[in-house]
């Protein structure tokens, strides 16, 4: 994460809030790690090579806006409940 990672996530803190931002900042770790695994599986990536993080941040922004708080917060504890939590 860069600085200019960190101050999209202050203004993003600042229009969604709390809650939000923090179910924004796992989805955007999450999205990011998938899409990087990808990218390194496709070989278009090598390991020594950054991959913006700028962009997993605004997608999970934009679904953040699109689905319901409390539909993101139940979908994120079963995934890293690995299904346990019944909310």
């Amino acid at each position: 994460m860069g600085l200019g990672d960190v101050k999209l996530m202050g203004v993003l803190g600042l229009f969604f809030g709390l809650n939000s931002i923090i179910a924004i900042s796992v989805m955007a770790f999450l999205i990011g790690a998938i899409g990087s695994i990808i990218f390194m599986i496709a070989r278009s990536k090598r390991t020594s090579e950054y991959i913006p993080f700028g962009p997993f941040i605004v997608m999970s922004a934009l679904i953040t806006i699109f689905i319901p708080f409390s539909t993101l917060f139940n979908v994120l504890m079963t995934i890293f409940s690995l299904g346990m939590y019944k909310g």
